[in-house]
């Protein structure tokens, strides 16, 4: 499940482009895993942001 969340947080702004909001660790793994397999990108974080509940998927 993915979620689009108008404000972005504060991480992204300094050390990431914002991917993808995931409602559970694995699948925010998953899909990071996922794009560094297809070379969509070289590296990933998935950050919980608990005032949203949701776990950010940076790249």
């Amino acid at each position: 499940m993915s979620l689009t969340i108008g404000a972005t947080p504060v991480y992204a702004e300094q050390n990431g482009q914002l991917v993808g909001v995931f409602k559970d660790h694995p699948e925010c793994e998953r899909i990071g895993t996922h794009g560094v397999h297809h070379d969509w990108w070289n590296d990933y974080t998935c950050q919980w942001e608990s005032r949203y509940r949701y776990y950010f998927l940076y790249v």
